[in-house]
């Protein structure tokens, strides 16, 4: 989250305008309007009640916005920061080298060719936070960060590439620069009279392009990304789908409650394993591999990756 002084203006005016929707909502004369129930029991249906299910529209108006290097560098400025200090607030230390940063470094220079915008990330920081949490994420401007139960929970080294690549993924398909292109698309909608009027009559689906913080086709596709890029560096991406059915690894809450599928970012756990799955059987399909796909369960728990070993081979 961005400190409350660094707001930009147009976001005070998006807040305000959110809170006109609301009220009207509520019905035509908020003064004499019933209480707003919430279905609590479904909160998804009442998003999309409220502001339409997510369209192709959507998701082209906003890609079409361009993000500058120096725009997105500050923006994961900003986040890395705010996430340091709130480690730092829960007693958390984080580190930038060793041996556990060191091996995250190579699995990263192993699959980061792959990456559509590479060039845009001609480097890729990566801090180890040291705590038990399951975790990883990645941030605007090439930082990624890897919690220390990650890499213990991983169980290989075939696992933990697919995770890194679907944090790659999330950089290189610029999933972290909603904000910033949310912003400039309600800057160029507020830029003349005649785009304030039709910013004004678009309703939900603005509102919509703004409550929506990060979207779980987003997983899908890093996932995707991790499976297809792990594999075609010879990792065994079953690994990766195995991760996905261990007690701990992240999930947005307990499947079957109701605001589970309203707050998540992230697809359930069980259908990650499942499209993992599926995507690897169909490369294997199209492309068999010519050598047996790598596991490599001692060069993790030795955080010695294969591509280590034949570098210290040469």
């Amino acid at each position: 989250m961005l400190p409350s002084h660094r707001i930009h203006p147009i976001a005070w005016r998006m807040l305000v305008w959110l809170s006109v929707q609301l009220l009207v909502a509520m019905g035509s004369n908020p003064l004499q309007a019933q209480p707003f129930k919430l279905p609590f029991t479904d909160p998804q249906k009442m998003f999309e009640q409220a502001f339409g299910e997510d369209s192709e529209e959507d998701r082209q108006a906003l890609e079409k916005i361009e993000v500058s290097v120096s725009d997105e560098r500050l923006l994961g400025k900003q986040i890395l920061q705010s996430e340091l200090a709130s480690l730092k607030v829960s007693g958390i230390a984080v580190v930038t080298k060793g041996r556990d940063v060191d091996y995250l470094n190579s699995l990263v220079a192993t699959l980061q060719p792959q990456m559509r915008n590479r060039d845009r990330y001609p480097k890729i920081d990566v801090i180890v936070v040291r705590s038990r949490r399951i975790d990883a994420r990645s941030c605007p401007g090439g930082t990624l960060m890897f919690y220390e139960g990650l890499l213990d929970a991983a169980g290989s080294e075939a696992a933990l590439a697919g995770i890194v690549g679907h944090e790659l993924s999330h950089l290189d398909r610029g999933h972290q620069l909603l904000p910033i292109r949310r912003m400039k698309l309600m800057e160029k909608s507020l830029s003349s009279p005649q785009n304030l009027s039709q910013f004004l009559q678009s309703g939900p689906a603005m509102t919509k392009l703004w409550a929506r913080p990060f979207r779980p086709e987003d997983e899908r596709d890093a996932d995707r990304d991790g499976v297809e890029w792990s594999y075609a560096a010879g990792y065994d991406p079953r690994e990766m789908a195995k991760l996905f059915q261990k007690k701990g690894v992240k999930s947005p809450g307990a499947e079957g409650m109701p605001w589970a599928s309203f707050f998540r970012s992230h697809p359930y756990n069980h259908e990650r394993h499942k499209a993992i799955l599926d995507r690897y059987k169909q490369l294997a399909k199209e492309h068999p591999p010519a050598t047996p796909l790598f596991v490599g369960t001692e060069n993790l728990a030795n955080r010695f990756s294969r591509q280590q070993e034949m570098d210290a081979a040469k």
